[in-house]
């Protein structure tokens, strides 16, 4: 059984994107967590690779433009 160890925090890093994302992506239930008693959001080892592929659709969703500052 694979523990629940990293949090959204270390996911984020490991994916490259941001801590909000991966919070947005557990909360819509596209990536499985627990809640540790303290509030934090606990992943499985090795979710990086499916976050970084979520991230990466949804960026082709949008037809790969970015908002940028003005």
């Amino acid at each position: 059984m694979t523990e629940f160890l990293e949090t959204s925090g270390e996911l984020a890093r490991q994916a490259r994107v941001s801590t909000p994302t991966v919070r947005k992506y557990a909360d819509a239930g596209l990536l499985e967590f627990v809640m540790a008693s303290n509030g934090t959001r606990l992943f499985r080892s090795g979710q990086a690779e499916k976050v970084r592929d979520l991230y990466a659709r949804s960026i082709a969703n949008r037809g790969g433009n970015r908002k940028s500052a003005a």
